[in-house]
Formats: C-alpha cells, structure tokens, sequence
C-alpha cells in the first residue's frame, strides 16, 4: 500500500500556545479568514495558578467557535470502537481532510525523558516511509513541522492513561479539524471597539458569555495582566516563584497581531490612515521581546539587575500601550 497526503500549513503568526498556533497554521493558507481573526485575539486574560501565572488571549475555544473550522471531538474509546489501529484511523481521517488534534506520550519520539505527555498536531502522512508529519514545540524548543514514524506515533498514543489525557481542561479523546468554507464571516467593528475599551478598563468583555467557556481559577485582564507580571517578576526575584517566559512571549505575539490588525482598520475604512499608532507598537513589540529576552537571560544568570529592568520595560509597555489604546479608540470609523 501506497501513498501520501499533506494538508495546507503554514508557518503561524503566533506560536505561543499549541492550540493557537494550529489554528493559525490551517487559517494562513486562506485569505478569507482575515476578518475574523482581525474580530478576535485582542484582549489578554491572566490566570492565577498555583505557583504560576497562565497568560493567553481571551480564550475563545479557537477550534469550537471559528466559523472556518469544522470540529470533531472523539473520545478515545470511540476512536477504539472505529478502528483499532490507530494509524490506519490517522491516515483515513487526513484523507477526508482532517487534521488531527491530541495527547501522546512523545518520549516515544523525543530523546532524553522518560515521560512526556504532551499535545500533537498532525497533518499529513506517507505511507512507503510510514511517516506522518506534525506540528509541535518539542521537537525544537519552538514551534515546529516535523516526521515521526508510524511505530513510535502508535505507542506514544497507547501510552497515554487516565488523566495524562489533559485536553480541553480534562476531557481528554482526540480532536478532528477540517477547514470549511460554508459559513463566512462579517467583521464587526464595534466588538473591536468593546474589547479595546475592556483591555484599557481591565474587565473581561465577554462576561455575559462567561457559559460558553468553563471555569477557571481567577483572572485579570488587559493592562491589568501587567500589573499582575510585575508581581510574578519579584516573586521569580525572591524565589517564590518559578521563572517563566512564557507569558511574555503572548505579549510579543499579541503585539504581532495588532501590527497586523492596525493595517486592516486602515484598509477597509476603519480607522483613519496615517495615524501614528503603528509606528508606536513597533516599538511596543520591541519592548515585550526585550523583557522576554531579559527573564530568558535571568533564568541563566540570576542577576537581581535583570529584574529591575523588566519592571521597568512592564510599566513603560502598560503607559505606552494604554495611550495608543486610547488614541486607537479617537480614531476608530464606527460604521
């Protein structure tokens, strides 16, 4: 048996967390999507965990909710039911144009652990070199495209028990992603508008949609989540704390898409042209990639120097981004 077959990816915009930057793979290879990612993925949300802070855009279930994605959620007992040989399952699910969503053990394919339950995105196989290819962070410490054999995909998978399957908040199974056309999409210039004004006022703008996602533990939002990395950076300073640059690399991605989102306004009407604010999230962006680069030095080095000057870098990002926030909303075409 004979054959191969790889689905649309490319490289995304954003690479902070697994689940966004699948999306976004599948959604770069159509222009028509544009407007509903231009609609989304402006407000920031901070989750106080244990020991730890989770910072993400406002978490709008990407898969579930995009009208450009067709979402299938099966439990692993379902996908046993339909056939026991998992990859025999993965490569008839890419034929029908699938991408495939879930948890696997990946200490079968990545060298030095013993265990290393983690999240996986395959989107395409060949079956004379019994490969298929995916998408992950651990193949390179960063987001991306790898092969992995057929043998080690088939135990990595059998491997994972019990709560080890930790998808969509413990649901666990294996999600089946598929682009659909059918349904488009109208951009909306007031939701813009209302997730800017809650970004600058620190309140979550969709509250009265709170049912739509699950529960979490508590957040803030906006230009408050700097208030809150401020607290995590003294904590990581005075060893409360384990030092994470994670947060600070969804400040860069989320900068990266209001240089894109500025340009959109610009072109289709909605903001007036030439108005500087691209310009200054330049250099906001610069300054998230500088505090990120500055706590990666710190995990090194411990200099108590470093630290001061992310403080610093937060706060000017917090006064910076809440003038143009401001300046962006004087500007806005609401039509």
């Amino acid at each position: 048996m004979s054959g191969s077959k790889i689905l649309p990816m490319q490289y995304p915009i954003i690479t902070s967390w697994q689940w966004q930057a699948n999306a976004f793979a599948i959604l770069a290879n159509y222009p028509q999507t544009e407007p509903w990612i231009m609609n989304h993925f402006i407000q920031l949300q901070l989750t106080s965990n244990p020991g730890s802070s989770y910072v993400d855009f406002y978490r709008t279930p990407t898969f579930e909710f995009c009208p450009w994605l067709f979402h299938q959620h099966l439990q692993r007992d379902t996908v046993r039911y339909f056939n026991k040989d998992i990859c025999a399952f993965f490569v008839d699910c890419i034929n029908l144009n699938n991408y495939i969503y879930g948890v696997f053990d990946q200490a079968f394919f990545v060298p030095g652990h013993d265990r290393l339950p983690h999240d996986l995105f395959i989107y395409g196989y060949d079956l004379e070199r019994r490969v298929f290819h995916a998408a992950d962070f651990t193949f390179t410490g960063k987001y991306a495209f790898a092969e992995v054999a057929f043998e080690q995909l088939e135990k990595a998978y059998h491997a994972i028990e019990g709560d080890e399957d930790w998808l969509y908040s413990g649901k666990g199974g294996l999600s089946l992603i598929s682009f659909t056309d059918s349904l488009g999409y109208d951009f909306n210039i007031a939701n813009v508008a209302t997730q800017l004004e809650g970004f600058l006022a620190g309140h979550n703008s969709f509250e009265k949609s709170r049912e739509l996602t699950y529960r979490t533990n508590p957040c803030v939002f906006g230009l408050e989540v700097y208030d809150k990395l401020i607290e995590d950076v003294i904590k990581i300073h005075d060893q409360q704390q384990e030092a994470d640059y994670r947060p600070f690399h969804v400040l860069c991605d989320h900068k990266a898409l209001m240089l894109r989102r500025i340009p959109f306004l610009e072109e289709h009407g909605y903001l007036q042209p030439d108005s500087g604010i691209l310009e200054c999230y330049r250099s906001i962006e610069n300054d998230a990639l500088f505090c990120r680069n500055l706590l990666l030095k710190y995990m090194i080095t411990k200099q108590s120097s470093i630290i001061d000057k992310i403080i610093t870098n937060i706060r000017k990002i917090r006064k910076e981004e809440g003038e143009q926030i401001e300046s962006l909303l004087t500007k806005l075409v609401i039509v």
